[in-house]
């Protein structure tokens, strides 16, 4: 009886087939997952300016302060905007402890809308710092809160320019009798939809500025509170893959835009202001200098 069976040339060049399907396929099943993260993370951006529009329809037209409390340490008792919107968000963070206490500790599962899936240290330590009140505590100052998105601090330059000068916005409500800020009357802007609300950060702080576009992540750097990544060649503000960032807008929709771009076309409202010099290169910081500050670091240059 004739038995019929693979020869080992056959059985190899089915192998050999494979192996070419899978080299073909397994790099595009790995750019698409990546795609599909970008695309989540530009939803977290969405989602969490959709909940500061809706804290903001509740109040009058009043955005949410930036933060609440003293500035100070400890920084994890202090109430920032994030602990504002959850309630309209539901969405990650932690409730604040029954003692007022930090978290430690690295707590990567609760991130929620308020970590990006692009990143990979939305918990990381604030060591970095350099205070030793933070050696054990992880994401942003509050402890609360994955870092990984921040409120656009210089939105309401252009309208009402900055009398202290920098850092602290006018416009921006904050309940520090130190930095009041403004109204936070979202009827203030002259192009909500060309302003950005809320931004990419790899910064504890809850706020960023368009400066830390060229500010680096090393702990020895110009930013005080080094990125999680502390590496020289990453900025503050995270991108989402070669130069692009994920912003929303005062007018509630969200876009990938270049980080060149964002200061081209203005969208952290800052550079018709005194303040923010559009055009003087000797200026800090001005959108050229902050431009030529960029190209030093390859996030911004793939």
């Amino acid at each position: 009886m004739n038995r019929k069976a693979f020869t080992l040339i056959e059985l190899l060049v089915v192998i050999a087939i494979i192996a070419i399907l899978a080299a073909i396929l397994f790099p595009v099943f790995a750019q698409a997952k990546q795609a599909a993260k970008k695309v989540s993370d530009l939803s977290n951006n969405k989602e969490i300016d959709l909940g500061i529009i809706m804290y903001t329809n509740d109040y009058d037209d009043t955005v949410c302060p930036v933060g609440q409390n003293n500035w100070s340490w400890p920084r994890y008792q202090y109430i920032s905007w994030k602990d504002v919107v959850l309630p309209y968000i539901k969405n990650g963070g932690k409730p604040i402890q029954a003692n007022g206490a930090a978290y430690t500790g690295n707590s990567s599962g609760d991130a929620g809308i308020f970590g990006s899936p692009t990143w990979s240290f939305n918990w990381a330590s604030d060591a970095t710092t350099g205070d030793d009140e933070t050696a054990n505590m992880f994401g942003d100052a509050t402890t609360r809160f994955a870092r990984a998105y921040s409120l656009n601090d210089a939105a309401g330059y252009n309208e009402f320019g900055s009398p202290g000068g920098m850092p602290w916005v006018t416009w921006w409500p904050w309940s520090q009798p130190a930095n009041a800020g403004g109204s936070g009357n979202m009827t203030s802007f002259t192009n909500p939809a060309g302003t950005m609300l809320v931004g990419p950060t790899e910064d504890p702080y809850p706020n960023i500025s368009p400066e830390k576009m060229c500010y680096g992540c090393s702990s020895g750097g110009q930013d005080q509170n080094a990125c999680a990544e502390n590496n020289p060649n990453l900025t503050v503000i995270r991108s989402v893959g070669g130069a692009l960032i994920n912003i929303a807008y005062f007018d509630g929709h969200a876009k990938s835009i270049n980080g060149y771009q964002s200061l081209t076309v203005d969208v952290w409202d800052a550079f018709q202001s005194a303040a923010y010099s559009a055009s003087d290169p000797s200026n800090w910081p001005g959108r050229i200098q902050i431009a030529e500050y960029m190209k030093g670091y390859s996030e911004w240059n793939p």
